[in-house]
């Protein structure tokens, strides 16, 4: 059962919100009395209504049932015969005016309810958040100590096996790749944590420049060559002009999409990758040939720390990749969806708004 709040509310503040409703009563009383010559007591009646529901609308219920009797003898005094006294000679004004008490009082009732349920809405809404803030803070917590344990594991083994006196330069060439490659997938992850702060705080700043497109998908394949592995890619980009979009950051987000595509589907199956300018943006399109994507993930892919309904049978991501890459379109105005595909798997489309540069025509040869 909801309770009234004016047992939480300072009782200066009341009397500032009966001080008002006296107030604005005696304005239209006087407007209406004085001003305007309105004795019509249903007009009135209904002006006073307004006021007192105003009145619910920011106040206590007391402080509106003290403003709904002022507004009742106002009405009565002035507007009911006879005028200029509490006394009233027709039955049907006192049924007018008890009907106006009990409207006034319960779409007060009314209004204090629908405003003490909004505000135990928004203190729900407000404790959801502060649960999705904690699971989120978990699930990075989570995924970082094992995203940082794993190569720093890798790269602690390869180190005890270079110092071994048993290995050969053959195995201390593969203890030192190992260490490369672990290495580089730190700095990945490092990066991707920069990136998602720099996000958060809307400090992307896009650089638009001409560029090729081949450029910009060669740049991202080199990004996420190690996620990529033994996949075949295959390549479908026309051949278009210079486009004019910010490099880095399509490059960066082609790539987290392209990472996604390598380490949640199964080796060897190939993955496509194609380009175009459609109208007035750049569409890139990444497809794999997996299993596809779940139908309760399609709506949450792109969340922070989203790893999937079957990330117990993995054993890597944090989750941040498809949530950079769209923060990275975003920031240049664009976009980034997925749907499963007819012929199977997952199909990625970013669209990017851009400008196509048209070639210059070539000059003729010199005679």
């Amino acid at each position: 059962m909801l309770r009234d709040s004016s047992t939480h509310r300072p009782p200066l503040a009341e009397l500032w919100h009966i001080a008002g409703a006296l107030a604005a009563l005696a304005i239209v009383t006087a407007a209406y009395e004085v001003w305007l010559g309105v004795s019509n007591p249903t007009v009135v009646g209904l002006s006073y209504l307004l006021i007192v529901l105003l009145v619910a609308a920011v106040s206590t219920l007391r402080v509106a049932v003290a403003a709904s009797v002022l507004a009742l003898l106002l009405l009565n005094y002035f507007f009911m015969p006879p005028v200029g006294t509490f006394t009233l000679e027709d039955p049907e004004n006192w049924i007018a005016l008890f009907v106006f008490l009990v409207v006034s009082i319960v779409g007060s009732r009314v209004s204090v309810m629908a405003r003490e349920r909004a505000a135990l809405v928004g203190q729900r809404q407000e404790a959801d958040r502060m649960r999705q803030s904690a699971e989120l803070k978990s699930a990075l917590l989570s995924s970082l100590g094992h995203d940082l344990k794993t190569p720093l594991t890798a790269i602690r083994v390869a180190t005890d096996n270079l110092r071994a006196n048993w290995a050969s330069d053959e195995e201390r060439r593969e203890q030192l790749d190992v260490v490369v490659s672990e290495v580089a997938r730190l700095n990945r992850l490092f990066q991707n944590i920069v990136d998602m702060a720099r996000i958060e705080t809307g400090s992307v700043a896009p650089a638009p420049e001409w560029v090729d497109l081949a450029d910009i998908v060669d740049a991202a394949l080199q990004q996420a060559a190690q996620a990529l592995g033994t996949h075949p890619l295959d390549l479908q980009l026309d051949a278009i002009g210079a486009i004019r979009v910010d490099p880095r950051l399509t490059a960066a987000a082609l790539a987290h999409v392209l990472e996604n595509a390598g380490q949640y589907t199964p080796p060897e199956t190939p993955i496509t990758v194609s380009g175009r300018f459609d109208g007035r943006e750049l569409r890139l399109q990444v497809r794999d040939r997996g299993r596809g994507i779940a139908a309760e993930d399609l709506q949450n892919l792109f969340e922070q720390f989203y790893r999937g309904s079957g990330v117990r049978r993995r054993s890597f991501g944090t989750g941040m990749g498809l949530a950079i890459a769209r923060g990275l379109l975003a920031a240049q105005g664009g976009r980034v969806r997925v749907e499963n595909h007819p012929g199977g798997g997952a199909e990625f489309t970013m669209t990017i708004p851009s400008a196509l540069r048209a070639e210059s025509p070539a000059e003729p040869e010199a005679p």
